[in-house]
């Protein structure tokens, strides 16, 4: 039989206060070495609420760098859409001020036509322009002039002549001149009503044109010479 004495076991309890005391020493603990950091803190110089507060303010003005920032870039957005829509407008008014520009000359000198039809030769010849447009030609020296041959007064008979076209201008400061090309022959001009011929003109390097010198005359026998000068004007198509 066995003895009761080998069932027992005697173990050890800690207390339940003295579990109690030492938790609380180790926060006793930790709350002094929070205390002693706070003061090591101070100590140097730092102020836990100054800078918070310090921090609250960089953080305000932050926020309204950031939202002058966005209205800046807004700002700058809106005018770079005005200034593109400026660009278009100024070139658009370019463009038109050159078409009304072409059209006003052309009315002028169709004005001048019909003037003639009426009015006396101011050339001192039957045979006159009344019409004379200069267009660009194929290249950038090349150019062409138009123009139409009326009779002044009352077209009554057929009047015969010759013209030919000068261009005036300078090169190098000096007067310079440059003769028109093509047109019709010599003694080619013949007509009752009107007449359109063109000629073709190459401006050299250097020449800068500005005024056309038609000279008229007359294919009778005491037919009269006469010139008429036009400024050097390039239409511009519309």
């Amino acid at each position: 039989m066995t003895d009761m004495t080998d069932r027992f076991v005697i173990r050890r309890h800690t207390p339940v206060r003295t579990v109690v005391l030492r938790l609380a020493g180790a926060l006793v603990g930790l709350f002094a070495l929070y205390v002693v950091f706070e003061f090591g803190r101070y100590s140097a110089g730092f102020d836990r609420a100054s800078a918070s507060a310090q921090r609250g303010d960089m953080q305000q003005v932050i926020a309204a760098l950031n939202g002058q920032l966005q209205t800046l870039h807004a700002q700058v957005a809106q005018l770079q859409t005005l200034e593109g829509g400026a660009t278009r407008e100024h070139q658009e008014f370019g463009q038109e001020i050159s078409e009304l520009q072409g059209q006003i000359d052309r009315d002028r000198q169709d004005l001048a036509m019909y003037r003639g039809v009426i009015a006396p030769s101011a050339s001192g010849t039957s045979l006159q322009v009344q019409q004379l447009r200069i267009t660009a030609g194929d290249a950038p020296d090349h150019f062409v002039v138009h123009m139409t041959l009326m009779q002044s007064g009352k077209p009554d008979a057929t009047v015969t002549g010759e013209v030919s076209v000068r261009i005036t201008g300078d090169s190098d400061g000096a007067t310079a001149f440059v003769d028109g090309e093509g047109g019709p022959p010599k003694g080619a001009i013949s007509f009752r009503y009107y007449q359109a011929v063109d000629y073709q003109v190459t401006v050299p390097a250097g020449f800068h044109p500005t005024g056309v010198v038609v000279t008229l005359h007359e294919g009778r026998a005491n037919g009269s010479v006469g010139t008429q000068n036009f400024p050097w004007r390039v239409d511009v198509q519309p």
